[in-house]
């Protein structure tokens, strides 16, 4: 719902009137089957969605982070596995498989983890044997076979449904179906285009061309095959290139056709892929987003919770390599949850990495200076603080990264200069700060 929404609610839910300024909207039902919280807020959510599809996209105007199409910033982290999704289970002879799919997609579900690492093709080179791909007999010169789509489409809409994000590769990584060099054949462009156009209409959708795209495809080829993807997708999603292990992406960073690093970064703690992801953003200079997508040994629990937030604070999505939902125990989906639920509230445009104005127990900074801040800390001993601090009146929102708990106050003064603030009792000491300036 829109943050001006409000309404009033009678007889358990069966009468409400509801308006929503934003959306120039006032709704009203009455004498209805809806009862309870859950049912009033499905109901709404339907309403709010078929006015303003949450279609996911890149802000035009900082395009170093996506957004829903309402406006709204759009934060992803979750799981970066399993890479075989399309292709778990028992093969059929038409094509199909009698997999776990859905109960994967059952688990994520409530948890807030909101994305699935999958690829289209993974035979030819690739992971795979020599059926996972979505070929006629597994024969790239039979075409697609129209009954895998469909099969896949029945995931992908209970993915889009629950807003978990379809990051599909066309590739895997040492696949190549086609050997034409930097050129798009007439085979491979009909192959991408039919993928896109069968897929397009959902809106948590990212592609991402390669893994690892060096060990088969030249940059020139993936340029056209980006290109190939933005000329037939008529909704503009977001297109990714997946490098193996490093951080530079210059063949790509001026391509029009190309948004996002999905970064692979193979290194042991959470200070160094911050370091990392920070070093990233500085090269990427807002040209397009950044995706923590694939870091080895990423480990469970607190380990795993605090190399997210330590990527999130350097400006970078979150996938985790090894999370593969199967076998995820359900507490690390939900604190990859509750890093896209703190995320969902802050107005991320315009903010950039800014430890320089860490102090304390503070380990790392996403701000716009004087405007709001996001502070961290893995391990703090009862107080935050913040550098070069304007004068002003300050909305706090404290989060505990563990429990999930929030505590919002109102109407902080803070002082010009150097700040320090104690953390409120009842919040752990891995502890995130959301501060937004309310005024002069």
């Amino acid at each position: 719902m829109p943050d001006d929404a409000y309404g009033c609610f009678g007889h358990g839910g069966k009468r409400a009137m509801v308006v929503l300024p934003s959306l120039d909207l006032i709704v009203s039902w009455n004498n209805t089957r809806i009862e309870g919280r859950d049912m009033e807020n499905e109901a709404l959510k339907h309403l709010v969605e078929a006015v303003v599809p949450p279609r996911l996209s890149v802000d035009p105007e900082h395009p170093q982070w996506l957004r829903r199409a309402d406006g709204k910033p759009f934060f992803m982290c979750g799981p970066g596995d399993p890479e075989d999704f399309l292709y778990r289970g028992t093969l059929n002879a038409d094509g199909t498989r009698d997999g776990d799919q859905i109960q994967l997609i059952e688990k994520l579900k409530g948890t807030g983890a909101n994305c699935i690492y999958l690829q289209a093709v993974r035979s030819h080179g690739g992971d795979g044997d020599a059926t996972h791909n979505p070929f006629v007999d597994h024969d790239p010169a039979r075409g697609i076979n129209a009954k895998v789509l469909d099969q896949w489409e029945q995931w992908f809409a209970e993915m889009d449904r629950e807003r978990i994000v379809i990051y599909l590769f066309v590739y895997d990584d040492s696949t190549l179906v086609w050997d034409t060099g930097d050129a798009v054949s007439a085979s491979e462009r009909e192959f991408i285009e039919t993928l896109v156009n069968r897929f397009e209409h959902h809106d948590h959708l990212i592609w991402c061309i390669a893994e690892e795209y060096a060990e088969r495809l030249s940059a020139e080829g993936v340029r056209r095959i980006a290109a190939t993807i933005k000329a037939a997708d008529d909704h503009s999603h977001p297109v990714a290139v997946h490098l193996n292990h490093g951080l530079d992406f210059s063949a790509f960073a001026d391509d029009p056709h190309i948004d996002q690093f999905a970064i692979q970064y193979n290194v042991s703690t959470a200070e160094e892929l911050h370091a990392g992801v920070v070093r990233a953003w500085r090269r990427a200079k807002g040209r397009y987003s950044l995706n923590l997508s694939e870091a080895a040994d990423w480990g469970t629990g607190a380990e795993a919770r605090k190399k997210a937030w330590a990527c999130a604070l350097g400006g970078a999505h979150v996938m985790v390599l090894g999370m593969d939902i199967a076998s995820t125990p359900e507490c690390d989906l939900k604190d990859c949850g509750s890093l896209v639920q703190f995320f969902s509230v802050v107005p991320l445009p315009g903010m950039e990495p800014h430890d320089e104005l860490a102090r304390g127990d503070t380990d790392y900074v996403l701000a716009q200076p004087g405007q709001r801040y996001v502070a961290y800390a893995a391990d703090s001993q009862g107080q935050m603080g913040l550098r070069q601090m304007t004068a002003g009146e300050y909305t706090f929102y404290w989060f505990d990264c563990r429990s999930h708990r929030w505590l919002a106050l109102d109407s902080v003064t803070v002082g010009a200069g150097d700040q320090a603030w104690r953390i409120p009792d009842g919040l752990g000491p891995e502890v995130a700060l959301y501060i937004n300036r309310s005024a002069d």
